[in-house]
């Protein structure tokens, strides 16, 4: 481990280069004054044997790494948000086309059938009393409208 004093030392010379270059990859004062903070923090629990004359080029090489990492991460979690968008996206879009699909393409007791049971959370037996049919007109509406849907989506690529 290295002692306070020549701590402070190597601080004090290699600051600057580290900051600046940090600057120069990062672009953003506050991120470049992490990573340098960072690479010091590093520097305190390190067994490394530090030597005068590689020291400033071991300092910049971990502040260029660690810059480095940072970007990739940057870019990968930027990549993530702009999937995480699109998919958002397409799954709108999929679940408009199952609404209109609805609307237009099933009769009307299948229409309120579906939407009693998957928008209220109603029950088979529940949904007969409120609509004045069998529990068995609930379930037979609910299963050939699930497998008309199904079998329009799939054959678009949806794979329900």
């Amino acid at each position: 481990m290295i002692d306070k004093q020549e701590f402070e030392r190597i601080f004090r010379q290699h600051y600057g280069a580290m900051y600046r270059l940090a600057g120069r990859l990062l672009g953003d004062d506050a991120e470049s004054k992490d990573v340098v903070s960072d690479v010091f923090a590093q520097l305190l629990e390190s067994t490394v044997d530090l030597r005068a004359e590689t020291l400033r080029n071991y300092l910049l090489t971990l502040t260029r790494n660690r810059c480095i990492n940072l970007l990739v991460h940057r870019q990968k979690a930027k990549a993530v948000t702009i999937d995480l968008h699109q998919e958002d996206d397409t799954q709108q879009e999929q679940l408009e086309e199952l609404y209109r699909y609805i609307d237009e393409q099933l009769p009307p007791l299948s229409r309120q059938i579906l939407r009693l049971r998957y928008h209220q959370g109603l029950k088979y037996r529940e949904i007969a009393d409120e609509l004045k049919v069998s529990e068995v007109t609930v379930y037979h509406h609910l299963s050939q409208s699930l497998k008309q849907m199904k079998e329009h989506f799939n054959t678009k690529g949806y794979g329900i």
